[in-house]
């Protein structure tokens, strides 16, 4: 089962039966300025590691759920995360070591277990641009 994980101003529950999907903006409500924040940030991943693991407000939740939930306990697999827990998500993003959390994850014997330190680098940077901008998660799988 895929999840994919978008940044929103607003909520949306992709499994309500009475949502009308096509009222659902693209962007999930995201301003052109949250957009360009997470540019310059995904941007900022590629200089730093070449590649980054998300795309303006959007990244493959079902890669990283995993290694989120370790590091901040919190499972991506939720139709809505409100503004409040992401910006919890994003400090315990900011307070892990990210080689000491990358090794502890490895021992866990996990799915994409070749992943190194510049994953949770980069994830720790769309967060932080989440909770700068007060944006919640929708997830949709």
């Amino acid at each position: 089962m895929g999840l994919d994980t978008y940044a929103s101003r607003i909520e949306v529950n992709f499994f309500d039966p009475d949502l009308d999907a096509e009222s659902v903006d693209e962007h999930f409500g995201c301003t052109e300025e949250d957009r360009e924040a997470f540019s310059r940030a995904e941007r900022e991943c590629e200089r730093w590691d070449g590649a980054c693991v998300f795309g303006t407000g959007y990244f493959r939740g079902k890669l990283y759920t995993y290694l989120i939930e370790h590091i901040t306990g919190q499972s991506l697999y939720q139709p809505w995360i409100p503004p409040e827990v992401v910006g919890k998500m994003s400090e315990a993003l900011d307070r892990c070591g990210p080689e000491e959390v990358i090794r502890t994850y490895r021992a866990t014997d996990p799915p994409y277990a070749e992943w190194d330190a510049s994953v949770v680098r980069q994830l720790r940077q769309f967060f932080r641009v989440c909770a700068k901008r007060g944006l919640g998660l929708v997830g949709s799988w």
